[in-house]
């Protein structure tokens, strides 16, 4: 999310998963202050890749992947010398506690020395390391996830029978292609996931008005102007458009949630608000409308009033987190196991 900084107490893509991995499961080290281990694996591309998982309690329980938004912030730094995290979907997944979950850092996290501006308070690359522009795309972020997924499914305390992929933003595009590219995700919740592509989300607020990168109908044609400027310099991680380097757009610009979701064996839970600024509504309609055509298992809820953080009231993270709650219900509740959503 957005600028958050939260603190929560201890209360309460091409390869399939399976072979993401190359390196033995690792033993985990504590992280204080959390209910959680630090493990690492090398992913296929050699990279040192950074996990976070719930420590087990009990028997083993479903997982749930939990995958963050646009930006390049670590998942924990410290502060005021405690561990600290702005991933807020990451303590409440942690504070629901019925299922392990599993956080991935993403390769090269992290500020420039100095750094200011939109990637220092979590959102978009401005500011963020050279290493992470030049190493972020859709592809090689599902390659991480996928090597972290896999080391994960073979630790204690996991029952690789069910796993939810649970993403808002552009984690939530990239639940919907992590499940798209393993058929072994059961179930996917999405938040604010969009729909064929990016480019989409755009053009749409061009026609219904506002919208983040602020293009009219008269900016349409200077939009395909821009698309073509970015395909034509795919691989130019210095300069930015829309908070992010060419780079990372020339990935993410072909990435369909609602072709991925389509590919996918996963149920499908998607939810937005009314006056999202960032994902129009009508991107998860239309990704809901095709789903619900092919005869899928699909649940989209509508927020009226709700901004991109799933709040009618600007800022509430008790809002946002009770969205999260109704899904972390919706993905245990359909468990047949525990039909009335109880844990073990």
């Amino acid at each position: 999310m957005r600028g958050w900084m939260v603190r929560l107490a201890l209360m309460g893509w091409a390869c399939m998963a399976c072979e993401a991995a190359v390196a033995a499961p690792s033993a985990g080290t504590a992280v204080p202050g959390w209910p959680v281990l630090e493990h690492h694996v090398t992913d296929t591309l050699g990279r040192d890749i950074t996990y976070y998982l719930s420590i087990p309690q009990g028997p083993p329980r479903p997982l749930a992947i939990i995958v963050q938004g646009s930006g390049c912030a670590a998942l924990f730094h410290d502060t005021d010398g405690r561990k600290s995290t702005r991933f807020f979907a990451l303590g409440a997944a942690l504070k629901d506690g019925r299922f392990t979950v599993l956080a991935v850092d993403k390769p090269h996290a992290g500020l420039a020395e100095g750094a200011k501006g939109a990637g220092a308070k979590g959102a978009g690359a401005e500011g963020c390391d050279a290493r992470f522009n030049q190493d972020f795309t859709a592809e090689r972020w599902l390659t991480a996830l996928q090597a972290a997924l896999a080391d994960a499914r073979a630790q204690s305390g996991v029952d690789a029978a069910r796993t939810l992929a649970f993403g808002h933003s552009e984690g939530a595009v990239m639940a919907a292609l992590l499940a798209g590219r393993d058929p072994t995700i059961t179930d996917v919740a999405a938040f604010g996931a969009g729909g064929p592509t990016p480019l989409f989300d755009i053009i749409a607020f061009a026609y219904l008005g506002g919208g983040w990168a602020h293009v009219g109908r008269d900016g349409l044609d200077g939009l395909a102007d821009q698309v073509r400027a970015i395909n034509a310099d795919p691989d130019n991680a210095t300069t930015f458009v829309w908070g992010h380097p060419y780079r990372r757009w020339s990935s993410f610009l072909r990435v369909s949630a609602t072709e991925e979701l389509r590919r996918s064996k996963a149920r499908v839970y998607l939810a937005g608000g009314t006056e999202d600024q960032a994902t129009p509504l009508l991107s998860l309609e239309l990704t809901a409308a095709t789903l619900l055509a092919d005869g899928r298992d699909i649940t989209l809820r509508r927020i009226p009033g709700a901004d991109h953080s799933l709040a009618v009231t600007p800022g509430s993270t008790a809002e946002t987190g009770a969205e999260y709650a109704r899904a972390f219900a919706w993905f245990w509740k359909t468990d047949p196991l525990r039909p009335e959503g109880k844990g073990p």
